[in-house]
């Protein structure tokens, strides 16, 4: 199913850091940076961060509307983000973005192999789980590395003794896991000792790690010469060869533990009503091809007419390169959001604000222009207007479309349809 391109620009063989799985995937890879949320002696700013981060990510949203994905005129062509050619994690969805303490929350995987295809034969994908971690050093994901670099030391030694029915090794009495889903219990103790914020309550944080591979897992020492140091696994062929980031991805997902407080700040702390914080995952109810509703019924596909101008043609570089968009039939392609999508942002003490709430397209055919929407603004509410153009690809095939709707708050989902291109 990969189309025949230039080569890409060079990338990385080795990712050293894993991706955060519930930030933005646009206007880059989905490599993203870390979340921090403070540590002991960094908690009076945490509630300052996370304004921050929703400021960042916002602007990172508006940022990316103007950017091209179809090489066109002078502009020098590359593959878009929005292309899946590779291993693609789209999003980790937890069930409870927010949690309780002894909660159960369960995390499902949602990803594509987009270099494999039906004239090469699909590449098995093995996907592993680690948690355990609660409130690391720093409240920084790297800050579980330690731990997770024994857990996987055990791990690896589990698996080469080829016994099954040998108990998993376990870190703070959460096992490890193999598969699309998992899921751990929060400690009843996640909010010990956990002092408020300058602007909100108390609050911990459980760190899940996940690792997509198409080979086999394995440890490896830390080469990192940053603060975060290496990832503590990697993922390896059938001859020892460490994968690159095409057939692996690493990264981790994160769920928060609020104090329980008052629904009226002003009220006596002592005779309010307290609750915790909340956040449900954003809606996404289904994709639209030219306004019309997308079956999932793999009988009654959407249909789509190729595109002349192949993926080569599209890359091409030069004034006189040919615009896809002005010379192939181009197709609208809307992800079906409510209006209500956004919740309130429990931060905001000036003014009411809603979270920020964006949408991410993703195609395994054929070329998207302009990958990423706002949905929702933190001021304006919600703004319509988030479809994409879809230009099909040169040959007959079933296009896989993959929409990712989030919230800054830690909160996404997944849509995913089928388009027939004859």
């Amino acid at each position: 199913m990969r189309s025949t391109r230039p080569a890409r620009p060079t990338q990385p063989t080795q990712p050293t850091q894993p991706t955060r799985s519930t930030q933005p995937t646009q206007p880059t890879r989905p490599t993203r940076p870390a979340r921090s949320t403070g540590g002991a002696a960094g908690l009076a700013g945490a509630g300052r961060g996370r304004r921050w981060r929703r400021a960042l990510l916002g602007t990172l949203a508006l940022s990316a509307l103007a950017a091209p994905a179809i090489s066109a005129g002078c502009v020098a062509g590359f593959d878009p983000p929005s292309l899946v050619d590779g291993l693609r994690v789209f999003a980790v969805v937890a069930d409870k973005p927010y949690a309780d303490p002894g909660d159960e929350v369960t995390f499902r995987i949602h990803y594509q192999d987009g270099l494999g295809g039906p004239e090469d034969g699909s590449r098995p994908v093995t996907v592993y789980w680690f948690g355990g971690c609660e409130n690391p050093i720093g409240d920084d994901y790297y800050g579980c590395y330690p731990q997770f670099a024994e857990l996987a030391e055990k791990f690896d030694a589990w698996q080469r003794a080829g016994d099954p029915t040998a108990p998993l090794p376990d870190l703070n009495g959460v096992r490890p896991s193999i598969g699309d889903t998992y899921t751990i219990k929060i400690s009843e103790g996640i909010l010990d000792g956990r002092k408020p914020t300058a602007s909100g309550p108390a609050f911990g944080s459980a760190y899940v790690f996940f690792v997509a591979c198409t080979g086999t897992l394995g440890p490896v020492n830390d080469q990192g010469t940053g603060r975060a140091g290496t990832f503590p696994v990697a993922c390896f062929d059938g001859q020892g060869r460490r994968l690159g980031p095409d057939s692996f991805v690493p990264g981790y997902t994160q769920v928060y533990v609020f104090e329980a407080e008052a629904d009226d700040p002003e009220a006596d702390p002592d005779d309010g009503v307290k609750k915790r914080r909340k956040n449900a995952n954003p809606a996404l109810e289904g994709l639209k091809l030219d306004g019309v509703e997308m079956s999932e019924d793999v009988a009654t596909l959407a249909e789509a007419t190729p595109c002349p101008i192949d993926a080569e043609e599209r890359r091409e570089v030069g004034c006189n390169a040919r615009d896809p968009i002005d010379e192939c039939r181009a197709y609208t392609i809307e992800a079906m959001i409510p209006e209500d999508v956004a919740e309130d942002d429990p931060d905001a003490k000036l003014q009411a604000l809603k979270e920020i709430v964006w949408v991410n397209y993703f195609a395994d055919l054929g070329d998207i222009d302009g990958g990423i929407k706002l949905v929702s603004d933190a001021s304006k509410g919600y703004l319509g207007g988030h479809a994409v153009t879809w230009i099909p690809p040169a040959e007959p095939g079933i296009a896989t479309i993959t929409a990712v709707v989030r919230d800054t708050r830690g909160g996404s989902s997944v849509v995913q349809r089928f388009i027939r291109v004859k």
